[in-house]
């Protein structure tokens, strides 16, 4: 009710993310986290597992927060994670961080959006994935996916979402081939997993 516009855009744009990955979400408008930093979102991630002390995580966005502490202007995004709850929702597991197979670089606003729902429904298909949040330039994206020594990229544009079909690069020798968008994931998994 008392969004601007920019703000009522972000958070159209957050919800439909939610959505678009099936993940649910109540929208609490009274929620008030602690800090006074945080802007357009605030979030609890919650359990039934835990009975009424059910929020695992807590946090928000804070764009601005870097550069008031006299670093770069970056957006950035924090959370809170109660480590005894966790443990007690996970039980005691070891957690480690392989490094990601595939990194997707997505140019433009579209190719972001989709590339988004891509990395999500590859991560639920258990690929390791990262793509740039910032909308860098290619360049940029392809020297974060050589640093990060990621075995493929997607490279996600305008005419791959008009076509349907993405180059996927081999990192290692630079070979690309295309690969239809529709079957990205099973086409990923049974030749590069």
């Amino acid at each position: 009710d008392h969004l601007c516009s920019p703000c009522n855009e972000h958070f159209s744009q957050v919800k439909g993310y939610l959505t678009s990955l099936d993940i649910p979400f109540v929208v609490n408008s009274r929620m008030v986290r602690g800090l006074d930093y945080y802007v357009r979102t605030t979030f609890e991630l919650v359990t039934d597992q835990l009975g009424s002390q059910n929020a695992v995580a807590a946090g928000g966005r804070y764009d601005g927060l870097v550069e008031s502490l006299g670093g770069p202007a970056l957006p950035g995004i924090g959370f809170a994670i109660g480590l005894e709850r966790l443990v007690l929702m996970k039980g005691e597991q070891r957690i480690s961080s392989p490094p990601p197979q595939l990194f997707i670089a997505a140019i433009g606003k579209e190719a972001a959006d989709r590339a988004f729902v891509l990395m999500s429904q590859l991560q639920v298909a258990g690929v390791r994935v990262e793509m740039d949040y910032l909308g860098k330039s290619l360049k940029a994206q392809m020297r974060r996916a050589n640093k990060l020594n990621v075995a493929y990229t997607l490279i996600l544009g305008e005419e791959e979402l008009e076509s349907g079909q993405a180059q996927l690069k081999n990192m290692s020798d630079s070979r690309q081939s295309m690969v239809a968008l529709d079957t990205l994931i099973e086409v990923f998994l049974e030749k590069h997993c």
